[in-house]
């Protein structure tokens, strides 16, 4: 009997691990492959935002990506993990594992802020972004025919809570999409009011200056209300309140504003840190189990260099999962495993459909900022190099997203 790796989770970290075991083990017939998530696809969620205002392609086939690959996938959800006896209990059965990944992703966090989980929109399914855009062209809609004044304003206000990169590429996607829904509906173009909320300082905490300074300056152009040093502290129905600030009045709040991992991960004996993330050693395995790792949004690594924990990034999840997949695949031949080094690589910020900012990490802690043309060329590189690395045997359909 082949032993079996057992994958959590399809996306950033688990794909990209998947991809990299296949490779490794293609001519090792004593070794099984599984992966394991609640939905058929791999989703692009650093093109979420995109799908919330337009049309966007931000899922791949599970099935297209395991083609004449030695994966089998399992749709299912997983219900706790067995540490003690190195199973995986899911809605409609137990897998067992020899070794394990664990890449289940995060969920909303919503702080505990009194009406939020009941009346705001979050923003980290696929099935999220139809019901941003849905409910905005419905607003638009019953708009155009609103006589009483204060609900057509309630209709017509979007306030975006979180202004990190998701909830600042959102608030400009959001902003085009206003427009055309403005248009389309013959409202005024001054009616509509979109406000982008921030409880830190500024608005994209983790880049710098002058990329702050050009993003702020793209969403002030598109109508976008910056309030920075704010926090949002409830919601009710047709109304948002901050602090400082008072209250603001409308249906649609997106909040961005935070992550959390699952509970599963904790009530299964887990020991976990912020936020509940996985406690992992260098190598990215779990602490007192052998063979059983983490990665991505469920790994709380440490970046060695300066001894903090590794952000939730795509970039940080793509590299975990390989570097995971060799490991294991070193552990199985009887070499040393790898320590985890972060590498950042750097940040692109796309503002709509047109323009695109960020920077690029050089040798010597030195860095190369774009802007419009040349950070577009580079958004579509990265995108495209992850879609390549899925999906080699079908370079046209990557090239047929417009990418």
């Amino acid at each position: 009997m082949p032993k079996d790796i057992v994958v959590l989770g399809a996306g950033y970290a688990g794909i990209n691990c998947v991809i990299r075991l296949n490779k490794l083990l293609k001519k090792n017939p004593d070794y099984q492959i599984h992966l394991m998530d609640r939905n058929p696809y791999h989703l692009l969620e650093t093109r979420l935002h995109e799908a919330a205002a337009r049309q966007a392609e931000i899922t791949i086939p599970i099935a297209a990506i395991i083609h004449k690959r030695n994966i089998i996938f399992h749709l299912t959800e997983v219900i706790r993990i067995n540490l003690n006896e190195r199973k995986v209990i899911t809605l409609d059965k137990d897998i067992y594992y020899d070794y394990l990944v664990i890449a289940l992703g995060s969920k909303t966090n919503f702080y505990d802020i009194p009406g939020l989980k009941d009346y705001a929109f979050q923003l980290k399914t696929f099935d999220d972004t139809y019901k941003i855009r849905d409910n905005l062209k419905r607003a638009f809609a019953k708009a155009k025919s609103e006589k009483s004044p204060e609900e057509r304003k309630k209709l017509l206000t979007i306030v975006i809570g979180g202004g990190g990169l998701t909830g600042v590429e959102l608030a400009a996607e959001i902003a085009e999409l206003v427009e055309e829904l403005s248009h389309k509906w013959e409202i005024p173009p001054q009616e509509p009011q979109i406000y982008l909320i921030e409880a830190g300082e500024t608005i994209l905490p983790a880049v710098e200056k002058k990329i702050i300074d050009k993003a702020k300056e793209n969403l002030i152009q598109k109508k976008v209300k910056i309030s920075t040093s704010t926090k949002v502290v409830k919601m009710e129905s047709g109304e948002v309140f901050i602090e400082p600030g008072g209250k603001i009045p409308a249906y649609t709040l997106i909040w961005t504003g935070g992550i959390r991992i699952s509970s599963i991960l904790k009530a299964s004996g887990l020991e976990v840190g912020p936020l509940g993330r996985i406690k992992v050693n260098q190598f990215l395995e779990v602490e007192n189990f052998s063979n059983v790792y983490a990665v991505g949004d469920n790994a709380l690594a440490v970046n060695p260099k300066t001894g903090k924990f590794v952000p939730c990034a795509a970039q940080f999840a793509l590299q975990q999962g390989r570097l995971v997949a060799n490991n294991i695949y070193a552990k199985i031949n009887g070499k040393p495993q790898k320590p985890y080094r972060q590498k950042v690589l750097g940040e692109v910020i796309s503002l709509g459909r047109h323009l695109t900012l960020g920077w690029l990490a050089l040798p010597g802690n030195k860095k190369l900022s774009f802007f419009g043309f040349l950070a577009n060329l580079l958004k579509r590189a990265v995108s495209e190099k992850h879609l390549f690395l899925l999906w080699k045997e079908s370079r046209h359909w990557v090239r047929a997203q417009g990418y």
